[in-house]
């Protein structure tokens, strides 16, 4: 995957990252990291990133996020078979990769409380 998306790269490909939670987040930002001549797009259905977890944790990350170039869209749920669903995110046509990261939430509420 490292040797794919470091072709990517060397052509300044856009990727769309599905899913804001902390591994799409997480994500997003190491492909900008190693991979900076990227063109990066995160969207969720959520209204911020990092949906469970503190106001002040989404907030940190949207900036940096933002401050790294990576364009983000909340609110919006992923919708490739309806064809204005890449105009409304900036994209004009499907991204050359698209990773999706949901499905997955961390959780202990099944834990006793004297645990």
């Amino acid at each position: 995957e490292h040797e794919a998306i470091g072709l990517l790269a060397a052509r300044g490909a856009s990727v769309l990252v599905i899913g804001a939670g902390f591994i799409g987040v997480e994500w997003v930002t190491e492909l900008q990291f190693f991979f900076p001549n990227l063109r990066l797009t995160i969207v969720d259905g959520l209204p911020q990133c990092l949906g469970p977890l503190p106001a002040s944790a989404a907030t940190y990350c949207s900036r940096y996020m933002h401050r790294k170039g990576i364009r983000q869209f909340y609110s919006v749920n992923f919708g490739a078979a309806r064809p204005a669903f890449y105009a409304h995110i900036g994209l004009d046509a499907p991204p050359d990769k698209e990773f999706v990261c949901v499905g997955v939430k961390a959780s202990n509420s099944f834990m006793p409380a004297e645990a």
